[in-house]
């Protein structure tokens, strides 16, 4: 948008307050206001934030290792007028998502946005543009005597009766969505028991990480008014159904032609650049596990059997592989990434899925053959059997493989590389001696 269109808005609308958000290593979306007399110095120098906020793990408690401390200053949250918005759920408010940039006005090495935005221009200096859509799956709860509690206790998997239950939450977040901007496809009841999924729209660019930042910002407002919290944890409780955030992808010409369809291909379909790009990501999965199943709980939803990756494959239709191949050719031809889940960052994530999918371009990678079996009750023996490699099954796992990947390494830059880390591992110490209910119940008097 121009800015005189932004002022119009403001006007129009009667906004006494503006707010630029970034998204950092933790994943959560962090913000910083002023008043709407300020939009210039939105767009211009931007609005200071503390560099030590790079350095706060989920909790905000300080990462010890990280290179930012207080005693370093400022950078600057830059609004990006194309991603304006006045949310319909918060009143007299308008919203930017913003790059980070260092006190001369460089963009920061630490900016996750601007590391996708050089991922995306790479991608078009070779004639690729990247279309991305996704799935975002929540839960709605309740808190109750400081206990969880479901929205609802009845297994509505898909069920009519299940959106009839929520249809009032799920009409009220499609009009949210649609006040920033974002077009749904679908919304409706996933697992039941209070889990939703809601489908949004392709686009190029960095339109589809930004959908995220404001797909979850409303969600969360809207859950709000009815009552309950919606959360994108990847596992509330062993017997709940994991949350994901599945990506949708394809790259597609200058002239909008989808270059993953091939109908001259007898296996699949697809074309030997989507089939180089799948390998591509199989080569680097265990390593882009680190940043898009970034928490330790993501652990707990990427096991056999959860429907989400069984296995580093891929494989048409099947929902037990890391990598998904749809049944839709033609325009529509695509691959979806099962194993991303809620606590990414989206602009990390999309960036690092891209540029693992262009090595494998470039290095002309084979993904091997699809998968064309059930892995889901097998044991880890029996997958191995089948000459197949296995997840990752703890953060710190995916953490090691990400720290020997120099393909990522180099895509990252050295200090956002090394910081992520850095930053995760707090998270894996945060949660190293947490011991469960399970462990309690099973072991305290067997032992």
């Amino acid at each position: 948008m121009q800015r005189s269109e932004i002022r119009r808005a403001i006007k129009a609308n009667n906004l006494s307050m503006l707010g630029v958000s970034y998204v950092d290593f933790t994943g959560v979306a962090r913000m910083k206001p002023a008043t709407s007399g300020e939009l210039d110095t939105m767009l211009g120098v931007g609005i200071k934030t503390s560099r030590a906020n790079f350095a706060y793990s989920h909790n905000d408690g300080a990462v010890r290792g990280a290179s930012m401390n207080i005693s370093q200053g400022d950078l600057s949250i830059v609004a990006d007028p194309d991603t304006f918005a006045i949310p319909s759920y918060t009143t007299g408010v308008g919203r930017f998502l913003g790059d980070v940039h260092e006190k001369d006005g460089s963009v920061s090495k630490l900016c996750t946005r601007s590391f996708y935005r050089r991922i995306l221009e790479r991608a078009a200096s070779r004639g690729y543009r990247f279309a991305v859509g996704f799935e975002g799956e929540f839960h709605l709860v309740k808190r109750e005597e400081g206990r969880v509690v479901r929205a609802d206790n009845n297994y509505y998997t898909h069920s009519q009766e299940g959106f009839n239950i929520y249809q009032p939450f799920i009409t009220d977040l499609v009009e949210a969505l649609r006040s920033v901007n974002i077009e749904t496809i679908k919304g409706h009841v996933e697992g039941g028991r209070g889990q939703l999924e809601f489908d949004i729209r392709h686009h190029e660019g960095i339109k589809p990480a930004d959908d995220v930042v404001y797909f979850k910002d409303a969600t969360k407002a809207i859950a709000r008014r009815h009552g309950y919290v919606a959360s994108f944890m990847p596992k509330i409780g062993h017997d709940w159904w994991g949350s994901g955030m599945h990506l949708h992808m394809s790259l597609v010409n200058a002239a909008g032609k989808n270059l993953f369809d091939d109908p001259r291909d007898e296996k699949m379909g697809l074309s030997s650049t989507a089939y180089r790009f799948i390998g591509g990501i199989i080569r680097h999965l265990p390593a882009l596990s680190a940043i898009a199943a970034p928490m330790p709980n993501s652990y707990k939803r990427i096991l056999p059997g959860k429907w989400n990756a069984d296995a580093l494959v891929y494989g048409a239709g099947a929902r037990g592989a890391a990598v998904r191949i749809p049944d839709e050719r033609g325009k529509s031809a695509r691959i979806e990434c099962r194993f991303p889940d809620g606590t990414m960052n989206p602009y990390l994530t999309m960036g690092a899925i891209l540029a693992c999918g262009l090595d494998g371009i470039e290095r002309k990678l084979d993904p091997g053959a699809p998968l064309t079996i059930d892995l889901s009750y097998m044991s880890d023996r029996e997958i191995r059997d089948k000459g197949l490699a296995l997840m990752p099954r703890s953060l710190s796992e995916a953490l090691s493989e990400l720290a020997k990947d120099d393909q990522l390494r180099k895509a990252m830059g050295e200090v956002m590389f090394d910081e992520y880390i850095i930053n995760k591992e707090q998270e894996v110490a945060q949660m190293a001696d947490k011991v469960t209910q399970y462990e309690v119940d099973n072991l305290l008097d067997l032992f």
